[in-house]
């Protein structure tokens, strides 16, 4: 999970009213700046020649600093061109020391230059940095904004881009500016949300108080635009069915075309914005849309605060062990289809010789199958302390409905505290001591059957008899409780990679 507030933006002259509209610019106009609020520090123009295939030019606008000192994302240093400093009527070139441009700049500045973006898709390609399906190129702004290294305030960004050419943004207008305008808090901006530049579709999925604005790159047939919307609805309405309420207010979702012979991954960043980015299968089929679940686990991590990449154990675990139930709820998939992934995936998370904890374990199996055996085991132990009244369903409901998302950043000890008192019970805090600071240890096999869940020649089957089937069955039933668009919230990375 990389760790990056609210709907997400789309910039098109002739978009439909239900998305943010801007008209492009020539690229030789002279930038227009927008009256500044106070807090605000950093003031962008970019301009995107050819959807950002021909390369970006930006002209900035500091605030007064004492050091001035720019900096990129290290990897994405070497496709910066051309930075100048205004100097009265002249330019004056700065060089750079790796990522690093010094300028002058006690009394504010006017820094201008170049970003070739699409060199950048194609030598890096890689989601958290930038990269390139066709004309369609994902970047989040860290890797083409020059940023001073101290910052505090709110930085704008105005984007111009040739029509037809789009742009797509997880951060919001502000209030009263132009439509191609958005903002975000300064701090965000070094680990900032997905961007997209170029030929893309787009399609919007409302839900009462909740929007996902869905971009859609060219070469993922048999899929049509309106599938992949239909993919990406199904999975929000079944997480909000999970949660009983809309889990997030805007997210932006870019679905674009894998590489040959890859499956379907996916990573979602929050800061300036929710936003997940899928790679999906080539050829991937309407019919095997049932089956895919990396949009619900890319979208459950949209739902909850960020935790740190020290946590990820178990960021991924709640995403690896829900995911599942909630696809399960909606009849996406059966309950023997549920526990045969359990009983599967679960010991992949067991520790091993020298396990100090799942914090202080980053192995790829203690990260996902181990954060979901934690998942597992507090959901079984509330249910059986509370008499199946509360579950790790409401644990989780009781974030949610605080207004939390992934662009929220939480300690695991709050994360603990609040999930804790949404159960009525110390179940999470008690395991984070006996799983996640030591080892600890998890009779899996005797859990199961006392679940009564048994594997025959590979196959899945039930006991009804046995001591804690009730609490198999209700982890698996459908759920009780108000319509998902009833509520609404009140108000950065995961990476789908499960084998």
């Amino acid at each position: 999970m990389r760790l990056r507030a609210t709907s997400s933006a789309l910039v098109r002259c002739g978009l439909a009213a239900s998305v943010v509209v801007g008209c492009a610019t020539s690229p030789a106009s002279p930038p227009t700046h927008v009256v500044a609020p106070a807090d605000l520090v950093w003031d962008y123009q970019v301009t995107a020649s050819r959807g950002g295939l021909d390369g970006l030019a930006v002209d900035v606008r500091f605030a007064p600093m004492t050091e001035g000192t720019l900096h990129v994302d290290d990897d994405a240093a070497p496709f910066v061109r051309d930075v100048a400093y205004a100097s009265g009527a002249e330019w004056v070139s700065v060089p750079n020391r790796g990522s690093l441009w010094a300028v002058p700049c006690a009394a504010g500045c006017r820094v201008r230059y170049r970003y070739d973006l699409r060199q950048a898709a194609a030598k890096l390609d890689d989601p958290e940095t930038a990269i390139g399906a066709g004309d369609v190129l994902v970047a989040p702004p860290a890797t083409w904004l020059l940023g001073p290294t101290a910052g505090g305030g709110r930085f704008r960004l105005h984007m111009t881009i040739d029509r037809p050419w789009r742009f797509a943004s997880a951060m919001l207008p502000p209030p009263g500016a132009p439509t191609d305008t958005f903002e975000a808090p300064t701090e965000s901006l070094e680990s900032s949300s997905f961007a997209a530049f170029g030929a893309f579709s787009t399609e919007t999925i409302d839900r009462g108080p909740m929007r996902a604005n869905v971009v859609v790159g060219p070469g993922l047939l048999p899929l049509s635009s309106a599938d992949v919307a239909h993919w990406v609805a199904t999975a929000v309405d079944a997480i909000a069915a999970y949660y009983g309420r809309a889990f997030v207010d805007r997210v932006l979702v870019i679905v674009l075309p894998g590489e040959p012979g890859s499956p379907t991954r996916g990573e979602t960043l929050g800061d300036g914005g929710p936003a997940v980015l899928v790679r999906a299968a080539r050829g991937l089929t309407v019919a095997a849309l049932k089956e895919d679940w990396v949009v619900t686990h890319e979208l459950l991590h949209v739902s909850l605060p960020s935790l740190g990449r020290e946590h990820a154990w178990l960021g991924e675990g709640i995403a690896t062990y829900v995911e599942p139930i909630v696809r399960a709820r909606a009849g996406l998939v059966g309950p023997e289809v549920y526990w045969r992934e359990l009983v599967e995936g679960l010991p992949q998370g067991l520790p091993e010789a020298g396990d100090q904890g799942l914090e202080r374990t980053s192995a790829w199996g203690r990260t996902y199958w181990g954060g979901a055996l934690f998942c597992f085991v507090a959901d079984v132990t509330i249910r059986q302390q509370t008499g199946n009244r509360r579950s790790f369903d409401d644990a989780l409901r009781g974030i949610v409905a605080g207004g939390a998302d992934v662009e929220a950043h939480w300690t695991v000890e709050h994360f603990i505290e609040v999930a804790d008192g949404a159960t009525g019970t110390h179940v999470l805090a008690d395991l984070h001591r006996t799983l996640a600071l030591a080892p600890g240890s998890v009779d899996l096999t005797g859990m199961l059957q006392r679940l009564g869940v048994q594997v025959q020649a590979g196959r899945v089957t039930f006991d009804d008899r046995a001591p804690l089937a009730p609490i198999r069955r209700a982890m698996t039933d459908p759920p009780r409780g108000p319509s998902p668009a009833s509520s609404a919230p009140s108000r950065g990375v995961s990476r789908a990679v499960r084998e």
